[in-house]
């Protein structure tokens, strides 16, 4: 059990990372709902086979939302981490200033410590509420719909 609870967090954390690439792909000529959906959508990829083969192997009502609840907060927090590690030790163009080749500017650590608060803590609080919910309600539905399709009496 405690092994394919370590493959949803790693699926957590190759997602969070694939998801900050991603966006950047999608091109801008598309509508506004069309580019919704393209961004939201994806997030059912990591987690609807996740749920339904904790239903499977599992065989319970609340598992499939727990493991589909650490799915999405492993990639969100992953998502902001990854974004922490590619402005120190990658760079971005934007803001060059956070580079750690930087670090001996005397604004080094109040313009990381502000980037911090704000951009990558700031940006975990409010989506992980969005990853404990939603994680828990699409992943007890992906093993609700098992359920129902495999006619699994549950645990």
């Amino acid at each position: 059990m405690k092994r394919r609870w370590l493959i949803y967090v790693l699926v957590g954390i190759a997602f969070g990372v694939f998801d900050f690439y991603y966006q950047g792909f999608l091109p801008s000529s598309l509508g506004t709902i069309v580019h919704l959906i393209l961004v939201l959508g994806v997030w059912l990829i990591p987690i609807v086979p996740i749920g339904l083969y904790e239903a499977k192997v599992s065989r319970s009502r609340f598992l499939p939302a727990w493991a589909g609840c650490l799915t999405w907060l492993t990639a969100v927090v992953f998502y902001y981490l990854y974004n922490a590690v590619k402005l120190a030790f990658l760079g971005v163009a934007g803001r060059p200033e956070l580079h750690i080749s930087q670090r001996h500017d005397p604004l080094f650590w109040e313009n990381w410590k502000s980037v911090l608060q704000q951009d990558i803590l700031g940006g975990i609080v409010e989506w992980s509420v969005v990853a404990i919910v939603g994680g828990l309600i699409i992943g007890y539905l992906a093993g609700w719909v098992y359920r129902r399709v495999a006619k699994v009496t549950p645990n």
